[in-house]
């Protein structure tokens, strides 16, 4: 038999990992790998440890910082002092800017008023009215005050009601079908259609002063 005790045996304690456990007995010697090299602490970690909510705290900061951003460049272009981009919306929106009044009954098809004048599209859904219309079609949501009050709007006696619009650039015969919230008209004001705005006034303005009539 050849004798092997020259040979050097592979030291069998060693592991490409970390240190093998010699025996059963000789736990200490035994490490499943090194820890990896820990990355040197940030502002951003550091704070996130400091304050329960760190992250959260974090999150919103960056998004607040976004938006704050978003509206300095649109106030840099300009674009809160065109009222056309004020009015893209296609939604009565702001205070009332113009006196507004009225007077007489929808009973009588005698009442009359003015106001403000906006528009909106009630291509959005149903009306008050229970109808549906597009930007297309001559067709104005009447002020809350003026509407009146109702069980059922969809029954209203004004629904239908024809009305004489007039505005600095001319006058539309149109319908009553849809009601316009106190928060963008006050009394005497009506949300007009695109169609019935375009003869009577210029898109630009976004809001115009009227004056209205039954037919």
């Amino acid at each position: 038999m050849a004798d092997n005790s020259n040979y050097n045996l592979p030291n069998t304690t060693l592991h490409p990992f970390g240190v093998m456990k010699n025996s059963s007995s000789d736990v200490s010697r035994f490490t499943e790998r090194d820890s990896l090299i820990t990355p040197p602490p940030t502002i951003w970690t550091r704070f996130n440890v400091k304050f329960k909510f760190g992250k959260a705290i974090l999150l919103g900061s960056g998004g607040l910082g976004i938006f704050t951003l978003m509206l300095i460049v649109l106030g840099t272009l300009g674009v809160f002092k065109n009222k056309r981009y004020r009015n893209e919306v296609g939604i009565s929106i702001g205070k009332s800017k113009y006196k507004g009044d009225s007077r007489g009954s929808w009973a009588n098809n005698d009442i009359n008023g003015e106001g403000d004048g906006t528009y909106y599209d009630p291509g959005v859904g149903l009306t008050a009215c229970g109808t549906s219309f597009t930007a297309s079609d001559y067709v104005v949501a009447m002020n809350a005050f003026d509407f009146g009050e109702s069980v059922n709007p969809n029954e209203s006696p004004v629904c239908g009601a024809c009305i004489i619009v007039t505005g600095p650039n001319g006058s539309q015969k149109a319908q009553v079908q849809d009601i316009c919230p106190s928060t963008g008209c006050g009394r005497g004001s009506v949300d007009l259609t695109p169609a019935v705005f375009n003869n009577i006034g210029d898109f630009a303005d976004g809001r115009i002063p009227i004056s209205w009539k039954t037919c």
